[in-house]
């Protein structure tokens, strides 16, 4: 039923939303704002672990990836276990991902973004398609999907008006292990409020490792399809991805010590490596209906998957789509109410052959999947002074239908498989102490069914007996803002029950199941100090921290007659340290310097088996001069031997370490817009 209704909600919505569009005209200019966590305002605070970075913040880091940028986030690791093979712990370990992201709801340019369950494909993204982010740590239902970890915000920079430009930015650098990168930036806008927008990036690199390189090229397009008078805007977001690299996989503690850049042996062989073509293409609708403030998105995507890896060659092809709709009433000054409807639908087609030297063999099973996620959600705030309270509900409900219309081994028939969650809570209480300080707490549900490559796994099991995350979240938080200093500083306690783990079987094979109850408590700092400002002076200056603490245990979990309550939680540092520091000068050289400091983290129940403790130290020196921007980027300068992303609980072999490159370099030079100084933009974000 409640599938049904979010599918008859968003179809009307869908109707009657672009119904509206016959008179719209380019000829008015309405201002928009900045895409927020909950529907915020940029200038509202929310109580909630909100973390934002800009498009200027990103500028400072490496462009191969969002992986340098996210990590200087408290509660937040970025992994890499292979080149463009990412996955995202947010306040977690990456225990139930062993590749991929999961458990993290992704929206980009206000799209839902993903597929149904919550397999995350963020590698079909490159750094040029997103200019600033946000990340909500912990359960945000009742406002967005289903998942325990946490949400992505991901934009793209919209010109407006007041810029009435035709704006190129471009870009080349060249580094290591035969890294090279290359993008453009074609933007347009005009009196009328119009704008369009082309962007395309390519990167390549050998790879670190032997069967490690990988090809990607994005090619995405963005215009404004429309505005009127009374406040309706139409966008549009089309994006292509072409994506190859090689698995090199795990290697043991002998196979690591030995020789950090070989590859598992018989990965080079079998050719074992994932190769993508992808299509998503989404409009979005915002508009004044009366009183109320209404945001629509709608989406359709497809993509071909071939996948050869060390004992079998899977080939996929997958068709998708999904709208969300979300209505807003500001009854009074104080009292806001929003409520919506989101869903996701999926077909795919999926084929498992052996592997002959890397040709698909004789077909072990081919399956028909349908996939369908839908959501309910509600959110009412109320602001009395400097007080405000929220209150947020929403109903979750995930189906699988596997068809398995061919098996070797017998067993074909139809398998079906549901995970719903009637009803999930969020309570939220801020106050304003003084200028620019504000406390709150917060009590959330958390609720995360299995993804689809959790159910029906490689080997070609179905787990119908997975079950769903379910567990709650309690937290404060504290925010101080005032001159030149920012800070925040969160605790939380989260109980999970029914946490899902991964393990492999003796072929390297990804399975999962429950481990019971799970204890996850932690503390994330931040802090920025803005010594100097270069318009106020001949040169700026900026300090940034992050900390993070974790304790997350097993409180009841016992498997195969070992007892493994009251073990830490495989995948999780129980301490992790950023440190910053940015200079640039108004003539044109700046200065970045980024340390980590990552603890070491246990890689299997038992806690036996550790990661190393790593310091891993960057930095980035360069000459900013009118439009033009050379730099030079280096990484792991102390050469150390780590892994940005271990695999966990291997079962046989031991391969639980996936090195990550030695020292290395890149330089380059950007052609971009005039409005900065030194290595800093001058920018509203």
């Amino acid at each position: 039923m409640t599938k049904l209704l979010v599918t008859l909600l968003c179809t009307c919505v869908s109707a009657f939303l672009f119904a509206q569009q016959s008179d719209t005209l380019l000829l008015y200019d309405i201002p928009t704002t900045t895409v927020t966590a909950y529907g915020a305002k940029a200038i509202e605070p929310i109580a909630a672990p909100v973390s934002r970075l800009t498009e200027t913040e990103l500028d400072r880091y490496d462009n191969s990836s969002l992986l340098t940028g996210l990590n200087r986030l408290p509660g937040v690791r970025f992994e890499e276990r292979a080149t463009a093979s990412y996955r995202i712990a947010i306040r977690g370990a990456s225990l139930r991902a062993p590749f991929g992201v999961r458990n993290t709801q992704v929206y980009w340019n206000g799209l839902p973004y993903g597929e149904p369950g919550g397999d995350v494909p963020l590698n079909f993204l490159d750094a040029v398609n997103v200019d600033q982010l946000e990340v909500i740590r912990g359960p945000s239902g009742g406002f967005y999907g289903p998942g325990t970890a946490g949400t992505l915000l991901l934009n793209t920079k919209r010109l407006t008006n007041e810029q009435k430009k035709t704006a190129v930015e471009a870009g080349l650098a060249a580094g290591s292990y035969g890294y090279f990168r290359g993008e453009l930036k074609l933007e347009s806008a005009n009196e009328y409020g119009g704008y369009r927008q082309f962007r395309i990036g390519y990167q390549r690199t050998d790879g670190y490792r032997d069967h490690s390189a990988m090809e990607r090229t994005t090619m995405q397009y963005s215009s404004l399809l429309g505005k009127s008078k009374e406040g309706s805007e139409t966008r549009l977001h089309a994006l292509y991805t072409k994506l190859d690299y090689e698995l090199p996989g795990g290697l043991n503690a002998g196979q690591y010590e030995e020789n950090p850049r070989q590859a598992r042996p018989g990965s080079a062989e079998t050719n074992a490596s994932i190769h993508y073509h992808n299509m998503l293409i989404g409009v979005t609708h915002n508009q004044q209906l009366g009183g109320w403030r209404s945001e629509f998105s709608a989406y359709a995507t497809g993509f071909y998957f071939d996948h050869p890896f060390n004992f079998d060659y899977k080939r996929e092809a997958n068709l998708g789509g999904g709208t969300r709709a979300a209505f807003t009433r500001d009854f009074t000054d104080d009292l806001a109410l929003t409520a919506g409807a989101e869903a996701r639908f999926q077909y795919r087609n999926g084929q498992n052959f052996g592997n002959d030297a890397g040709q698909p063999a004789d077909l072990n099973f081919s399956d028909e999947i349908f996939s369908e996620q839908s959501l309910l959600f509600g959110q009412l705030v109320y602001k009395p002074g400097a007080w405000d309270f929220t209150l947020g509900l929403s109903s979750s409900a995930l189906e699988y239908t596997v068809d398995r219309t061919f098996s070797a081994n017998g067993g074909a028939g139809k398998t079906s498989f549901s995970a719903n969650r009637p009803l999930s809570l969020r309570l939220a209480a801020g106050r304003q102490l003084g200028k620019g300080q504000y406390l709150y707490a917060s009590r959330a549900d958390g609720f995360s069914p299995p993804t689809l490559d959790e159910f029906r796994t490689n080997e070609g099991s179905l787990n119908v007996d997975l079950d769903p995350e379910v567990g709650t979240n309690y937290e404060v938080g504290y925010r101080y803002a005032q001159g030149k200093v920012k800070a925040e500083v969160t605790a939380f306690h989260f109980a999970l029950d029914e946490a899902i783990t991964s393990f492999t079987d003796e072929r390297g094979t990804q399975l999962f199941r429950n481990a019971g109850q799970t204890r996850q408590q932690g503390l994330e700092i931040g802090a920025g100090y803005r010594a100097l400002d270069a318009t106020q002076g001949p040169m700026s200056l900026n300090f940034y921290g992050s900390y993070t603490y974790y304790n997350f245990t097993y409180q009841d979990f016992e498997q195969r007659g070992t007892n493994f309550s009251g073990n830490n939680i495989p995948g999780a540092a129980p301490h992790t340290l950023n440190l910053e520091i940015s200079a640039a000068l108004t003539s044109g050289p700046y200065l970045n310097v980024f340390h980590t400091f990552m603890d070491a983290i246990p890689l299997n129940d038992a806690n036996d088996v550790f990661a190393e403790s790593f310091q891993l130290l960057r930095l980035q020196i360069g000459f900013r001069r009118g439009r033009y921007d050379v730099f030079l980027t280096g990484a792991n300068l102390l050469d150390e031997q780590m892994s940005f992303g271990n695999d966990l609980n291997p079962q046989f072999g031991g391969r639980y370490f996936q090195p990550a490159p030695g020292r290395n370099w890149q330089v380059g030079v950007r052609f971009v817009p005039p409005t900065s100084v030194g290595g800093y933009k001058r920018s509203a974000d």
